[in-house]
């Protein structure tokens, strides 16, 4: 009987990329197959009413379930216990809970599964993908879009010597519990990232990433280097309303990057190093995994 891999998906696109990453990379390891879960994690989501967002017909030999059962009674259960464990065993089935990691655990992408593997949490790493990074990542990059105001907006990308900047204030998330995604990037992180762009690049035009526009009215009126070059809005106001994956594409397109500790500008980043080469990408050091933001992306 073949192995199996039970995957709970939750969060965004920007998890959910590095969820199915994670596993598939273990699927491919043991030879097992993959089977995500694409309901129960998305149940008790009433703060940002995430949905499962990965692209089905992209995805290689992976079946769906909408409910799995194991998922709901583990999570009741380590309420109730408040255990901090990683892994799990009850009969010839694995259960791994990476809640409680905050770096890469080489012990996970090394599991040998005996039956069934059960995977929950965010693996906030390119390493836990890393073996099969290649083949992945054909499974995972944006496809391109029909969207006039998104082909527009990206032939001046493509054209130009362009940096994006994604700005996330992780405005749904009340302020006592945004320690959980590293917290929110501070103004003071982008007019660094900014200025040292300028300094690096020859004529830069900045193009901003938001969830709303007035996410980004503080960095427009305090970061006086923008005013020197020019700058386009992309937010659903501006007329870029769109699916995840749209937005991710285009942002793919930019040639360099100014990012917040959000995992879909992360990605949009990490897809444009296959886009090009002699990049400039500045990442926020306040991700909760230490593993996520690559070394030569951090501000120095």
């Amino acid at each position: 009987m073949k192995k199996k891999i039970y995957l709970y998906l939750c969060g965004g696109l920007g998890n959910q990329l590095f969820q199915y990453a994670a596993a598939k990379n273990i699927a491919i390891k043991n030879n097992a197959e993959l089977i995500l879960d694409i309901s129960t994690g998305f149940l008790s989501d009433f703060r940002d009413f995430w949905r499962f967002s990965l692209n089905k017909k992209n995805l290689k030999k992976t079946r769906y379930k909408k409910f799995i059962f194991i998922f709901i009674l583990f999570k009741l259960l380590r309420k109730i216990f408040k255990t901090k464990k990683i892994f799990f065993k009850f009969f010839s089935n694995d259960l791994i809970d990476e809640m409680h990691e905050n770096k890469f655990n080489n012990k996970i992408n090394n599991f040998n599964i005996r039956k069934n593997l059960y995977l929950l949490r965010y693996f906030q790493s390119e390493k836990y993908f890393n073996e099969n990074k290649k083949k992945i990542i054909l499974e995972l990059f944006p496809e391109n879009t029909n969207n006039k105001n998104f082909l527009n907006i990206q032939n001046k990308i493509i054209k130009t010597n362009s940096v994006s900047i994604g700005v996330r204030l992780h405005e749904t998330m009340p302020k006592h519990i945004n320690y959980k995604v590293g917290g929110v990037t501070s103004l003071d992180f982008y007019k660094k990232a900014i200025k040292k762009i300028i300094l690096d690049l020859r004529k830069p035009e900045f193009f901003i990433f938001s969830t709303k526009k007035n996410n980004i009215e503080k960095l427009l009126s305090e970061a006086r280097e923008l005013k020197k070059y020019p700058v386009h809005i992309i937010t659903k106001e501006e007329g870029y309303e769109s699916s995840a994956y749209e937005n991710l594409h285009l942002m793919s397109f930019c040639k360099n990057h100014i990012i917040s500790n959000s995992t879909f500008y992360w990605w949009a980043a990490y897809f444009s190093r296959f886009r090009y080469k002699n990049q400039k990408i500045i990442c926020s050091g306040n991700f909760p995994n230490k593993d996520t933001c690559f070394n030569d992306w951090k501000l120095k």
